[in-house]
């Protein structure tokens, strides 16, 4: 099962994000969260397996906190 583990609306801070996760060897998916329709922009939704989201979890906020 997959697990939503980071959102963000800057395609920028996506990719930085999934760098750090590829890094760790952690699979993951990339979705938008919603239609192009919203003038505010896409929402982008970062997913890992279940399994990894604890290790997920705790390199995002390392990588948040450098």
């Amino acid at each position: 099962m997959w697990t939503v583990v980071f959102m963000s609306r800057s395609k920028e801070k996506i990719d930085t994000m999934l760098g750090v996760l590829e890094s760790g060897n952690i699979l993951t998916r990339i979705r938008q969260a919603n239609e192009d329709d919203f003038s505010d922009g896409a929402v982008y939704e970062i997913l890992v397996p279940h399994t990894e989201l604890e290790k997920a979890q705790e390199m995002i906020f390392d990588a948040e906190l450098k």
